[in-house]
């Protein structure tokens, strides 16, 4: 079968899924400074999917443009019917694709028997994609996961999955008992991307990559066929393009960009909570910014927030377009 994931020129780069970080917005966002190959929408739990009551919430967040083609939707669950029927909506809904994830480490995820839990369960995670690949039908199938659950189980776990043939695998260098706490084991995902081909499926690499350089550097020493960028976008979403050095100014001028965007979407104060994770990354370590990293912590709406934006460009002498000021003035 031939699918977009395998028009895509090597080494591709993709956006990784990431909970309360890669709606629309951000997305969007990103692509207007760099752009990805392939990106993901937050991941849902199929169960809630599935039920009529929740179905017009959850689309908020599988909500996506045209311009952000390929776009695949991340799903989690335990129940292979429930991901037959959700593969089925998302291909009435225009989705390029699918990708199942077994490898999120959060709690909650876990007791449902979704996410990292499913690497204890391989026969369950095996049913699983094979009743979404039914459900798919033509469209191409992802499985996002990690080395293994204690300890790194490439050979098992990986083999595991790969026997169930999915169209393309994502292996974050870590297990889940690691989270992200140590350096990702490139050399596992190595073994990962050499046991995948021998089967037919493309692999891609997640950890630890901060630039489109070192991607392409990695693609080609650990023989992966793209590289997921996840943490590594925060503050920095050119980093999907050659890196050149952003001055201050430029990145706290797309700071108050993704501001205004994000909540010119939203609007609702539970969600603009989420827009305090972004503030530190796109302050510098300079002794002059620090007030401003406290000044921004301690806002209460965005609105504050681009006003202290506002003011700390007046006092370096730097232009802070209308159109914030415009947001600020509507809020």
């Amino acid at each position: 079968m031939n699918h977009f994931w395998q028009q895509l020129k090597k080494p591709f780069f993709v956006l990784a899924p990431m909970a309360d970080v890669t709606d629309i917005v951000f997305r969007n966002f990103v692509l207007r400074y760099s752009r990805p190959d392939v990106l993901y929408t937050e991941f849902v739990a199929c169960k809630m999917l599935l039920a009529p009551k929740n179905r017009k919430l959850l689309m908020r967040y599988l909500q996506y443009s045209p311009s952000e083609r390929p776009i695949v939707a991340q799903l989690f669950g335990s129940e292979p019917d429930d991901f037959f029927a959700c593969a089925r909506l998302l291909r009435e809904w225009g989705f390029d694709g699918m990708d199942i994830n077994m490898g999120c480490p959060n709690r909650r995820v876990e007791r449902r028997g979704a996410g990292a839990h499913l690497m204890r369960d391989p026969q369950r995670a095996q049913a699983i994609i094979q009743a979404a690949k039914e459900g798919l039908g033509d469209l191409p199938l992802a499985v996002k996961t990690r080395l293994g659950y204690h300890v790194i189980e490439t050979e098992s776990w990986i083999g595991a999955v790969l026997a169930a043939k999915p169209d393309v695998l994502v292996v974050h260098g870590r297990t889940r008992q690691e989270m992200s706490e140590v350096p990702a084991h490139w050399d596992e995902i190595a073994v990962a991307a050499t046991m995948a081909h021998d089967v037919g499926v493309l692999c891609v690499g997640n950890g630890d990559v901060d630039s489109r350089e070192q991607g392409e550097e990695y693609a080609q020493r650990f023989g992966v066929d793209g590289i997921m960028i996840g943490r590594g976008v925060f503050g920095n979403p050119w980093v999907f393009a050659t890196q050149a050095e952003r001055s201050e100014s430029e990145k706290l001028l797309a700071l108050a960009r993704f501001i205004t965007q994000f909540t010119g979407f939203w609007q609702t104060a539970k969600r603009e909570g989420l827009l305090k994770k972004h503030f530190n990354a796109y302050i510098e370590d300079s002794p002059g910014s620090k007030t401003l990293r406290m000044e921004l912590m301690t806002t209460a709406s965005a609105a504050a927030a681009l006003e202290t934006l506002a003011r700390y460009f007046h006092q370096h002498g730097w232009i802070f377009p209308e159109i914030f000021y415009e947001r600020i003035m509507s809020a």
